[in-house]
């Protein structure tokens, strides 16, 4: 690992110092902090220097930020015996890590993150950020990088935070006060009758949709040319860039939707389920106080969406903002009793959640976004790039996520579980041949398959839509361990020996949903004796 050639104290005296109960966001991600293998606690953003900068420049704008921000200067009691705790320190230092430059820019910053992206944080004695300085021969600062505790914040406040960092050293000077929303606020505000009103309406929210949506979007057969793995590709397109604002322009909606109604749009058709839902991560921050709250608020939204043959994609665009916008009401609760939600309605729908299909938005899309994006967005195609992005596994099968869009070009990404979904770059220039017809043309859903090249995945006769699901007949009995089938819509089992009770059975195949998007509990079970001779039924529910 490489190690910094030295470092720099920097010292911070924020405007209190308390302790109180964690907010949602917080408690959320402590749950999971360090237990769960597939996720990363630590986010990096990268502040790219103009020449003329000091490290004492540096210095003093970071013990600015740590300052404002009560949450990067926050330590946790995860196990205090009335809940979490969070911690803030009113003064003290954080460590900014030197590392000169050594040979290709990009692969050494790169390589230098990778590396520090893997040590995990201690958020019981230390701060939940890191920062590293890669300076020039002269020890000038070329890069900046944060790492932040994602406990500590979540993507859009990792950005605010290197946008303020941009801004100070450009010369702003009216961020040396705190701003007025913080962690120990939130916290309040979600402990409030109010606030309290608010998780139970999303809690209600999800009862009902869960109960409408299939259990899984990526319920498919392997692949033939799939083969075990996860691989994330990145799309840096100007022809979306140019895209995304001719059809934000002429439908009202935000580039964030246009993309999510057109990953939703092939997804659903590759699928072939066109009455389907997406998983998208909701930033939460609506009211003017939040806009710029550092602090894990983004939490999950359940979108539904409806692939009508004849509807234009202008159309699809505005059904998915309207049920975006209804979904982003209701993306803050306590996770755990989210979970407590999607069991009860599993247990009584026979089938398991499954949140693999996913899109995130990164950019914090500005007025100028776009705006220097070419006239032609047909023309603009041939200067399309796709790149590789670092390995990692992700508890989804396909996630969706917009980098962000500037002047001139959109960064779109696509992760996926390469068993089911092996031709990322194929999914990514499918994506960019829809929007660029989209702002071209009038096509319809109809249209899609041909205009893309994405169709519907090919399945066997065991393959059947029960409860808005597609279902795995063959599936189904690997679980029960004996014979299935359906009878008006709903699946029958015969349960052989004697030894289970319909409860019983209908436990069992549900602990065995999780790893089965293709699966779902029988409906009705009959219990049989080891002669076969019936000796009771029901639904087990």
């Amino acid at each position: 690992m490489t190690v910094p050639l030295s470092t720099l104290p920097v010292r911070f005296r924020g405007a209190r110092g308390a302790s109180g109960p964690v907010t949602l966001g917080q408690r959320n991600v402590l749950r999971w902090l360090g237990s769960d293998g597939d996720r990363s606690d630590v986010l990096p953003v990268f502040v790219e220097l103009a020449p003329g900068h000091t490290l004492a420049e540096v210095v003093s704008a970071l013990g600015v930020l740590v300052a404002r921000h009560e949450a990067l200067r926050t330590r946790f009691v995860p196990d205090a015996p009335d809940g979490p705790v969070q911690c803030v320190q009113a003064a003290g230092e954080v460590e900014l890590e030197l590392h000169e430059l050594r040979g290709d820019p990009w692969q050494f910053v790169g390589e230098l993150v990778w590396r520090a992206v893997l040590v995990p944080f201690d958020v019981v004695n230390g701060l939940p950020l890191r920062v590293l300085a890669v300076t020039g021969a002269d020890g000038a600062p070329l890069v900046v990088v944060l790492l932040f505790c994602h406990v500590a914040v979540d993507a859009a406040g990792a950005a605010i935070v290197g946008d303020q960092l941009r801004a100070l050293l450009a010369g702003r000077d009216d961020l040396d006060q705190e701003p007025g929303h913080q962690p120990l606020d939130q916290a309040e505000w979600e402990q409030s009758e109010v606030g309290r009103r608010r998780t139970r309406s999303a809690l209600r929210y999800w009862d009902t949709r869960l109960r409408q949506v299939p259990q899984a979007m990526c319920a498919l057969p392997p692949h033939p040319d799939g083969v075990p793995g996860h691989l994330e590709r990145r799309m840096l397109s100007s022809a979306v860039a140019s895209a995304l604002r001719t059809i934000a322009g002429r439908t009202g909606a935000s580039h964030s939707t246009v993309v999510l109604a057109a990953g939703a749009a092939l997804l659903g058709v590759h699928t072939d389920t066109p009455a389907g839902a997406m998983v998208s991560i909701c930033g939460n921050r609506f009211r003017s106080a939040w806009r710029e709250y550092v602090g894990p608020l983004a939490q999950d939204a359940l979108v539904p969406f409806t692939l009508a043959p004849e509807a234009t994609f202008d159309e699809l665009v505005s059904q998915v903002q309207a049920t975006t916008i209804n979904a982003y009401r209701y993306a803050q609760f306590d996770s755990v009793q989210l979970w407590e939600v999607i069991d009860a309605v599993g247990r009584e729908r026979g089938t398991y959640f499954h949140r693999d299909a996913v899109f995130n938005d990164l950019g914090a899309t500005g007025a100028s976004a776009a705006s220097q994006a070419p006239e032609d967005p047909v023309a603009a195609l041939a200067d399309t790039r796709l790149e590789a992005m670092p390995d990692r596994s992700l508890p989804t099968a396909f996630l969706l996520t917009l980098g962000g869009v500037d002047e001139t070009t959109a960064d779109i990404r696509l992760h996926t579980d390469t068993t089911r979904f092996p031709d990322v770059d194929g999914f990514l220039l499918a994506l960019e041949r829809l929007l660029v017809t989209a702002a071209t043309g009038e096509p319809r859903v109809r249209d899609i398959a041909a205009i893309t090249g994405v169709v519907p995945v090919a399945r066997g006769a065991d393959w059947q839509v029960i409860d808005s699901s597609w279902v795995d007949l063959a599936r189904v009995r690997e679980l029960v361990g004996g014979p299935v089938r359906v009878e008006d819509g709903r699946i029958v089992a015969e349960v052989a020996g004697g030894a289970d009770t319909p409860a019983a059975a209908h436990a069992r195949v549900l602990a065995q949903l999780p790893g089965s998007p293709a699966a779902m509990a029988p409906h009705h079970y009959v219990i049989q004796a080891a002669d076969r001779t019936p000796i009771g039924e029901g639904s087990g529910r």
